[in-house]
């Protein structure tokens, strides 16, 4: 064996030695501060749960997805959740209009959930795996207490993947007690 494959044997070994889990878990979300619709402060990774759902919308089309989305995570699985749309691309003075519109929109229960992403859209992004070929989806992460993203979508919700999203929260939660 020559030094090249010897080199080659030992980065394979390093890459497939490291549980699958812990490449997703390598991604974690940006710090951010921000205020959620009903005006309390929101810091994140700290004021996380053990396993939380951020429900993101990097455009206006998006809405009606990340609707969907929220809806289903509220009324099906027993997790903390944030409905994030991301306006950073929207210019400052824009913004409270925008949020003023969406908490017209949003019915009050839901506003402690709801937090208006207004900085790090490329952080945002790269945690959530976004694509351009799906600039309208929801994206959907769920992290862990420290920010560590442990599963991921941007598919349309159906059935089977809010059953999936509730047996990775299932895990990420007996995981952690």
């Amino acid at each position: 064996m020559g030094e090249f494959d010897a080199i080659l044997l030992f980065a394979a070994t390093l890459l497939f030695a490291v549980p699958p889990q812990a490449h997703a878990a390598a991604l974690a979300i940006p710090m951010t501060r921000g205020t959620a619709l009903d005006g309390h402060a929101v810091s994140l990774p700290q004021d996380l749960k053990q396993a939380t759902v951020l429900i993101l919308g990097f455009s206006r089309n998006s809405a009606d997805a990340t609707t969907a989305w929220e809806k289903a995570v509220h009324a099906s699985l027993a997790a903390s959740y944030f409905d994030m749309p991301m306006l950073a691309s929207a210019p400052a003075f824009v913004r409270p209009i925008i949020v003023h519109s969406i908490r017209k929109q949003v019915p009050n229960p839901i506003w402690p959930n709801f937090m208006p992403l207004t900085s790090d859209e490329s952080g945002w992004k790269q945690a959530a795996g976004f694509s351009s070929a799906a600039p309208d989806a929801a994206y959907i992460i769920l992290v862990d207490r420290t920010g560590a993203v442990h599963w991921q979508t941007h598919d349309p919700l159906t059935a089977d993947r809010l059953a999936q999203l509730g047996t990775e929260v299932r895990k990420l939660t007996s995981e952690t007690r």
